[in-house]
């Protein structure tokens, strides 16, 4: 005789780069456990990998994850964190000035609360000289991964992830996809570029959505006002 399953509730939440409605259930101990594990491996694409993972394994709606944006990834493990394990989530922050033990503050944030945050002067659409200008897509997991075997101290390197981000170069009406031309192709564009044009590229990545939050808090000790900024979800867990 086959032994009960459990049954688990079904959720829904706004992908915040698409706005689609997708429908999720909580992670399970097996899965949990699969995270504590990839937490305490220390190694960021074990971490990226088991985190793919399980949210590929928790959407119960027809999604592509590979190319899902990363704020879109952190977003959704804060909703499925929240329904699986708790909504609260406790923080410690220490005062930058005291050395005393007790200068510690406790912060308690409700991570169903969090959003992503979009900056006003953010946009996939750069103009870039005359006529012509790129169409930007936000970093996948797929990107990442590569990145994280990347030495970021390389230009070439960063300029590789950069150019993998351009969904397409238009001149006019004219549009040259990124997918229709070499790796080399596109990094030679960027090349190509002046230093304020450039600028405008970088800018994209600089104002990126992200999951942020503004603390405010006094030392109990000396009685410093600090102002802090969270962002991205390692700042949370």
């Amino acid at each position: 005789m086959a032994l009960p399953i459990n049954t688990t509730p079904t959720y829904t939440l706004v992908v915040p780069s698409s706005n689609v409605e997708v429908k999720y259930r909580p992670f399970l101990i097996k899965e949990e456990k699969a995270l504590l594990m990839a937490q305490q491996s220390e190694d960021p694409v074990v971490m990226v990998e088991t985190l793919k993972n399980v949210i590929k394994n928790c959407l119960q709606s027809e999604i592509d994850v590979e190319m899902l944006a990363t704020f879109d990834l952190e977003y959704i493990f804060t909703q499925l964190r929240a329904k699986s394990v708790g909504e609260n989530v406790e923080l410690i922050f220490p005062c930058d000035t005291c050395e005393d033990e007790k200068a510690r503050v406790q912060i308690t944030f409700d991570i169903t609360k969090l959003q992503v945050v979009k900056s006003d002067d953010h946009n996939k659409n750069i103009p870039l000289f005359g006529d012509v200008g790129v169409q930007m897509r936000y970093p996948t997991i797929q990107v990442i991964q590569k990145l994280e075997k990347l030495d970021t101290n390389n230009l070439d390197d960063l300029f590789s992830i950069m150019a993998a981000c351009i969904e397409f170069v238009y001149q006019g009406d004219e549009i040259f996809y990124a997918k229709e031309q070499t790796p080399a192709e596109m990094v030679e564009f960027l090349n190509n570029l002046t230093s304020e044009q450039f600028k405008k590229v970088q800018h994209f990545f600089e104002t990126m959505p992200k999951i942020k939050q503004e603390v405010d808090y006094n030392c109990p000790v000396c009685k410093k006002a600090h102002h802090k900024v969270l962002e991205g979800i390692q700042s949370f867990f």
